[in-house]
């Protein structure tokens, strides 16, 4: 059987996303940028699911945390995150890009304290904080989740100086779920939130940015300067629906899959797994042998129809899915076994 855990975008539509889609596409579309009907009931939807004034569409997770960078910090203005967070690592430096922000840094994971130091005014030798951004679930970290007390710490913080916060929370639902928390607590700590539909959720596409009207209503401008105001969108839309209302709830399932992987490969010589670090749905694999690399080993894995992600020279990362099953978990073990004996 083929098991993908290269991330869990590579889920497929359900039946149910596929229908909607179908029928999405028997619709008139609208021109402007928020007439279309599909799309409206989606932007509907995702604002309430984290209870903020409205939201927008966007093709993706990374422009919609870009957008909200772009209508938070001016040219010059700096942003408070952490070096592995995902606008830096994997955004192709928009920020510099896109807005001329600049990330103020805080080593480790963030927390009230380290914010609050970190925060600047701004005078004639230094730029001015203009924002906090938190990752949760944190992905370069293997799916760690911060705590809802330490989110709350941090908006506290960022309340007392008059600073927003924008919650990077591609994988949000991850995090609600693996806290027991409903989404809608963890968007309140922030000012802005966005959230992806495709991940977790596994619609075919698509995120969302949300947060109060008059900063959405800006959204709109900046999104078709970045190259976003996509039309016609209600077919993708019409699965974002879909995903939104049924795909929260399982995501239980993929962090238990994710527990299982990472117990039946903690016991495999040759690399290093720790199940007690698995949060969510991210599984990182460490090699600890001199004659092995990640390259070498992703492909030796794939030969039994496990397709893993390279994640540097000596790790690995596997993400579940609604497409990995108990039996996917076994096969991906399996190959991870016959690969190292090799």
């Amino acid at each position: 059987m083929s098991v993908d855990l290269r991330s869990d975008i590579v889920a497929r539509p359900t039946p149910a996303m596929v229908q909607a889609m179908v029928a999405a596409a028997a619709e008139p579309p609208g021109f402007d940028l928020r007439e279309d009907p599909t799309v409206a009931r989606l932007e509907r939807l995702a604002a309430k699911t984290v209870a903020k004034e409205d939201a927008l569409f966007c093709p993706t997770c990374m422009m919609a945390n870009q957008i909200a960078i772009h209508l938070h910090c001016r040219p010059g203005e700096n942003f408070i995150t952490e070096p592995t967070s995902h606008v830096l690592t994997s955004e192709a430096a928009a920020t510099a890009s896109l807005t001329g922000a600049m990330p103020r840094l805080v080593a480790g994971r963030l927390e009230a304290a380290s914010v609050a130091a970190a925060i600047q005014s701004g005078d004639a030798l230094r730029s001015r904080t203009a924002m906090v951004l938190i990752e949760n679930t944190h992905v370069s970290s293997g799916g760690q989740v911060m705590p809802y007390e330490v989110m709350q710490g941090i908006a506290e913080v960022a309340d007392d100086h008059g600073i927003p916060v924008h919650l990077d929370g591609a994988r949000l639902f991850n995090a609600a779920v693996a806290l027991g928390r409903p989404a809608v607590g963890l968007a309140a700590t922030a000012t802005t939130v966005a959230f992806n539909l495709n991940k977790g959720l596994g619609a075919p596409l698509g995120a969302l940015i949300a947060g109060p009207a008059t900063l959405i209503k800006e959204a709109i401008r900046v999104r078709q300067m970045f190259g976003g105001g996509w039309r016609p969108a209600g077919i993708p839309a019409a699965a974002g629906i879909v995903a939104l209302e049924t795909g929260i709830e399982r995501l239980a399932e993929d962090h238990a899959n994710a527990r299982t992987l990472a117990e039946g490969l903690a016991a495999l010589p040759g690399i290093h797994v720790d199940p007690a670090v698995v949060e969510s749905n991210i599984v990182l694999v460490d090699i600890e042998r001199d004659d092995l690399d990640a390259a070498k080993l992703v492909a030796d894995i794939a030969k039994d129809g496990v397709l893993v992600m390279p994640y540097g020279r000596n790790r690995i990362r596997c993400c579940t899915h609604r497409d990995i099953t108990p039996e996917g978990i076994a096969c991906a073990v399996a190959a991870f076994t016959r690969a190292l004996q090799a």
